[in-house]
């Protein structure tokens, strides 16, 4: 069966290993003040951080983003049918749906999904 999404996509937009940062709250703190947005979903891990950012007073202007802490990098997540749309009730539904969870427990796995920054 085809998830309701469509196929899910990782790319890399952010190298975060020259920014400094003393918690992992600063540097997600940092990461939405690049797109002047907030997060309403935090999911946290040892390994990484799943984020679903919002643009203020947009309920659906999420897009979801993970940032692996050991490689110090941050990707965005997209799939065919939503890429920065969410709301916060569709990105509880992609949750379930595409087990994101995994990808803030273990954030290497995006290396498998990965696309190319152009594509």
């Amino acid at each position: 069966m085809q998830p309701s999404l469509g196929k899910m996509s990782a790319y890399k937009i952010l190298d975060w290993q020259d920014r400094v940062a003393s918690s992992i709250e600063e540097t997600v703190a940092a990461f939405l003040e690049i797109g002047e947005a907030i997060a309403t979903r935090w999911i946290q891990t040892a390994k990484g951080v799943l984020l679903l950012q919002m643009v203020p007073g947009d309920d659906a202007s999420g897009a979801i983003y993970v940032f692996d802490r050991r490689r110090d990098q941050w990707y965005m997540l997209s799939f065919e049918e939503c890429e920065d749309r969410f709301t916060s009730e569709k990105f509880d539904c992609a949750f379930s749906e595409y087990d994101l969870f995994r990808l803030a427990a273990q954030p290497g796995l995006l290396m498998s999904e990965l696309q190319p920054a152009n594509a």
